[in-house]
């Protein structure tokens, strides 16, 4: 399945977590977030996957929102 993430952002009250990411992943390619504690990879994959709303963006999976 393609997932598209366009100006994805998330904000908890005034912490601004995720801050307009865009990212593209092809149908069958591998992709691996890395980063620091805290950085915001769970809940870029949380948003991903709709168990989190995004504050902005938009999240597209197979061409569906």
């Amino acid at each position: 399945a393609s997932l598209s993430l366009r100006r994805l952002a998330k904000a908890f009250e005034v912490n601004r977590v995720v801050d307009a990411i865009d990212l593209e992943v092809a149908d069958g390619e591998f992709v691996v977030l890395v980063g620091p504690s805290g950085c915001g990879k769970s809940t870029i994959l949380r948003m991903s996957a709709g168990l989190e709303t995004p504050s902005d963006g938009v999240v597209t999976l197979e061409g569906a929102r």
